[in-house]
């Protein structure tokens, strides 16, 4: 089956975010895509975070209205299947941030970006296995956002509910990262 999602390419952005990060395996105690999962827990505790500090905090968002999840594997994820995932929003600049949050700043890359339903499984999927190697780009570093724009994404249960992914790519024939 061949999914049909469109794509673009953002040539150069780079990210920084403020928010709240788990390392371990978020399945451990619930499947995938449900709120009970350590994931849930995480976007739970960074949304009593935001409201907690967000006077202090919103002079710094640049849309506040677009949370993001960061899933970045670490070396030894094959042998532990342990990831780090991060919940937060994207920021301009930071001073100051509470003592329970991070920020976390990501290289400068080119992206692979898409927009996919919620519920839709076989979307990431779809562009590691299929469009990657059929492409001329690899994953450049080894990490994937997903994007939840307020607008758009209402809850996982929602079946109009969108997500946007963006895979940090690099030219196969290239050394460089970006």
């Amino acid at each position: 089956m061949r999914i049909k999602i469109e794509h673009k390419i953002i040539e150069k952005k780079s990210f920084m975010f403020i928010g709240c990060v788990f390392y371990g395996d978020p399945f451990h105690s619930a499947k995938e895509w449900t709120i009970e999962n350590e994931i849930g827990k995480l976007w739970e505790r960074y949304g009593v975070l935001l409201k907690k500090y967000w006077r202090s905090l919103r002079k710094y968002f640049i849309n506040p209205n677009i949370s993001y999840e960061l899933h970045i594997e670490p070396e030894e994820y094959i042998e532990t299947k342990n990831y780090y995932v991060f919940t937060g929003t994207e920021i301009k600049e930071y001073e100051e941030m509470p003592l329970e949050m991070f920020v976390k700043i990501l290289p400068t890359s080119k992206y692979l970006m898409f927009t996919a339903k919620a519920m839709d499984f076989d979307s990431g999927e779809y562009y590691f296995k299929n469009w990657l190697p059929q492409s001329s780009y690899e994953q450049a570093y080894p990490y994937i956002i997903q994007a939840y724009d307020a607008q758009r994404f209402k809850s996982l249960e929602d079946k109009e509910s969108e997500i946007d992914w963006y895979i940090p790519i690099k030219s196969k024939n290239s050394s460089e990262k970006n």
